[in-house]
């Protein structure tokens, strides 16, 4: 079949001029819709596929008023993490016909905020929101709430704001998580334990030292202020005060990570340091990547269900989006300890 030749985005009115029709019953036709007999319909059909025609989404969502788009806002595309929250979230949309634009904010306020305005923008009909929120307790909340009352619906997954509940969220039981690895690392006998954290402020790293210091004080472990371990950037100096700790006499039996940047983190001190895992320190990671099963040792790790996070978060949106009124749903997701070589066994 021949195919035309255009120097431009083939029309409705191009396809109604060719068809010697109007274009409001192309539209019909291409629709579906009533009022346009089986043999018309399937005329325009061929013709708009032999002109290469490609439908205006912008112009349908103008007068449907639904642009089948969502804004995910995330804290760093560089992170594993949200590479998995994204596939879960795709495999809720997808079917659905919705896309999402994605807005890595690189843990900076100021840049969220831009987002958020941008996405308002640019008509989208819901949000899914990792919110930062900084050491000294500031955030965008009052923005969040500024898009709500705009008529966009936001939901809140793996972190929220202390303080704003009316927004539905998915979150990981952090502080059970990393209380149930102290309690496994204690059960292997260790009773000198660290902890490495990522950025402070972060209700995902607060949560899991809130749980750390709970455990290690009902089990009465013995823990140092130079055992823990706080860096913003954790290729660069937490790495630092790592090897000084590793370097130490006084160093603790076992370490506990808070998400896998710091892991590796860990792993690079140790190995920087000489120390062999997990015959001189015991390491217990956080988020489970294929690398850990691949590291040697292999790396015994807290799993978080990720896809299910992005998946239950982007579920709950659409309800809100198809017009749900139900109170804020605040769901938490349990955690998985993954036994695996990194972590010794002591002789009491």
């Amino acid at each position: 079949m021949r195919r035309f030749a255009m120097s431009r985005k083939v029309t409705i009115s191009d396809l109604a001029r060719k068809l010697n029709i109007s274009p409001s019953t192309v539209s019909r036709a291409l629709a579906g819709k009533p009022g346009v007999s089986a043999e018309l319909r399937q005329k325009v059909q061929n013709l708009a596929k032999e002109m290469d025609y490609v439908p205006n989404v912008a112009a349908k969502s103008l007068k449907t008023k639904k642009t089948k788009t969502i804004g995910l806002i995330i804290s760093d595309i560089r992170n594993p993490f949200f590479l998995d929250v994204m596939r879960g979230v795709e495999s809720v949309l997808f079917p659905r016909g919705y896309k999402f634009i994605v807005c890595s904010v690189n843990e900076n306020l100021e840049r969220e905020a831009v987002y958020l305005n941008w996405l308002m923008e640019h008509g989208v009909e819901g949000i899914l929101a990792s919110p930062l929120t900084t050491v000294s307790g500031k955030h965008n909340g009052n923005l969040y709430r500024k898009v709500a009352r705009f008529g966009i619906p936001v939901v809140f997954y793996d972190r929220l704001i202390n303080g704003i509940g009316d927004f539905d969220s998915v979150v990981l039981d952090n502080e059970t998580a990393i209380a149930d690895g102290v309690f496994y690392l204690r059960r292997k006998g260790h009773k000198k334990i660290g902890i490495c954290l990522a950025r402070r402020g972060l209700y995902t790293i607060e949560e899991r030292y809130k749980g750390f210091k709970k455990a290690v004080e009902l089990l009465q472990i013995e823990t140092r202020p130079e055992w823990i371990i706080e860096g913003k950037h954790p290729m660069y100096s937490s790495f630092e005060k790592l090897k000084k700790l590793f370097s130490s006499e006084e160093r603790p039996t076992a370490i506990i990570s808070t998400n896998h940047p710091m892991t590796r983190s860990i792993l690079r001190a140790a190995k920087s340091c000489g120390l062999r895992i997990p015959e001189d320190i015991s390491v217990l990671g956080f988020d489970d990547l294929i690398e850990n099963e691949l590291m040697s040792p292999p790396i015994t790790t807290i799993r978080q269900p990720v896809m299910e996070i992005g998946r239950i978060a982007v579920t709950l949106l659409l309800g809100r989006i198809d017009g749900e009124k139900e109170s804020p749903s605040s769901i938490k997701l349990k955690a998985e300890l993954i036994e695996r070589e990194s972590v010794k066994t002591l002789v009491e």
